[in-house]
């Protein structure tokens, strides 16, 4: 979803077309899910891949970011999810929590950003197909899964629907990466950034940074290895 592509730009802030598939085809292969049921979505799903409709942010997925998870469980009132996401990064964990709604297939979030998203299709079983394409901003398709790989042919479908969108080539992340933990465990620290929210409920970089800076290594530590990873993104 776009908090993985959001995480992202909010640390890179701080420091700082596919030829189309045949028209029935695509038909099929981008056709809205039908009636899903709200606690399909429960429980915990890895990221495999995604593409993002701006070249400089599949370069940030494809360099930066090394592993991600949802995790959704059930709100206090029908038809809402509350939607953890924990992101590595540079060897830190970055973990965000918000409040979604969810009805007629569409995702709500308007907490600390503004998101809607529509699960689409697809022939993987255990998967979630997720397509964003706001008025404004990035349009972005992501498929998760309760598996760390899929099958060649469940990519293949990801990748050909990737095509019908029109989308760029997507980043397919590397399933061998460790993921974050659900707490906190020794030898791997994690960054909450719900703890870095003002007053308002907006990211406050000072507070991000403090958080940053208390991990072991620092700010400075977390910064180099950052760095060391945008440089590859300039050179691709």
């Amino acid at each position: 979803m776009m908090e993985v592509v959001y995480v992202a730009a909010v640390v890179l802030s701080l420091l700082s077309v596919g030829q189309s598939a045949p028209l029935n085809d695509c038909e099929n292969l981008i056709r809205p899910r039908e009636n899903p049921d709200i606690d399909m979505m429960l429980g915990k799903w890895a990221f495999i891949a995604a593409s993002v409709d701006v070249p400089l942010t599949n370069k940030l997925l494809k360099n930066v970011v090394e592993s991600a998870w949802l995790n959704y469980t059930a709100g206090s009132q029908n038809n809402t999810l509350t939607v953890t996401l924990a992101n590595k990064m540079s060897g830190l964990c970055f973990k965000l929590q918000v409040n979604m709604t969810f009805e007629n297939n569409t995702f709500h979030i308007i907490q600390i950003f503004h998101y809607s998203g529509v699960l689409l299709n697809t022939v993987c079983p255990d998967c979630l197909l997720i397509y964003n394409k706001p008025i404004e901003g990035s349009t972005t398709l992501h498929l998760f899964s309760k598996r760390r790989t899929v099958t060649a042919a469940e990519l293949d479908e990801f990748q050909k629907q990737v095509k019908c969108l029109n989308l760029p080539s997507p980043v397919i992340l590397d399933p061998e990466k460790d993921l974050c933990p659900v707490q906190q465990s020794q030898g791997t620290e994690v960054v909450d950034i719900n703890h870095a929210l003002d007053g308002n409920g907006e990211i406050s970089f000072t507070k991000l940074q403090e958080l940053i800076n208390n991990t072991e290594g620092g700010l400075m530590a977390f910064k180099e290895k950052f760095e060391s990873a945008l440089a590859k993104v300039k050179e691709s």
